[in-house]
């Protein structure tokens, strides 16, 4: 743990990440430490077996990359910007955007959408984490995470301002739908999910997603 210590040295502490996560790893920050992009960068890449988030109490959030979790959100990212390109707007993003949400924490969708009135009005190249909130946020399970976790984070999505969430269990075959307005729908093995009058006119094709 040769970097960890180098940079506890630099950055007054790090924490050590196993090789193997069993389901998410809650890691409470020292109190007072203070995050820096230039830390965050540092944890990120020196951690990309898992992916890294930041709780409303001040915790890290670790859990192991899903390979399958990566390609149902590819999949469900390349329907989304079939759907811009045909004039939907917005743009769609992969697991690798964080979002710096307005309820104090940093957090990755496996993807996501956010629409033209939500988008950085600053040229790219942009930061590391948008302080932006998406308009959808999709979640997919992974078999080592637990669905009242994976709960538990869609609730928090909606807390930070997002206007629709899907969070998707690829083994079950169940799709459940948070709206902004509280309302939590299950869907047992849907042909479609629909983007509502949040996404208007996005359909999403999930046999090519249970395929």
């Amino acid at each position: 743990m040769t970097e960890v210590r180098e940079a506890t040295a630099v950055y007054g502490w790090s924490p050590s990440i196993p090789e193997e996560v069993e389901g998410q790893l809650f890691v409470p920050l020292p109190e007072g430490f203070e995050i820096t992009e230039q830390w965050w960068e540092w944890l990120r890449e020196e951690n990309r077996h898992v992916r890294i988030e930041l709780t409303p109490d001040s915790e890290l959030r670790i859990a192991m990359v899903s390979t399958e979790g990566s390609y149902i959100s590819s999949v469900i990212t390349h329907q989304i910007w079939n759907w811009i390109e045909a004039g939907g707007g917005g743009m769609s993003l992969e697991s690798a955007t964080a979002y710096d949400l307005p309820t104090g924490f940093r957090k990755k969708p496996d993807c996501s959408w956010v629409s033209p009135a939500r988008m950085p009005d600053v040229p790219r190249p942009w930061s590391e984490a948008f302080e932006i909130t998406p308009d959808l946020a999709i979640e997919v399970r992974s078999p080592r995470q637990s669905i009242q976790r994976q709960q538990e984070k869609m609730v928090e999505w909606i807390a930070g301002g997002v206007r629709l969430g899907w969070l998707i269990d690829p083994f079950a075959r169940k799709v459940w739908i948070y709206r902004e307005n509280g309302d939590v729908e299950a869907l047992n093995d849907p042909a479609e999910l629909s983007g509502e009058d949040v996404c208007s006119g996005l359909v999403i094709d999930m046999s090519r997603v249970w395929e």
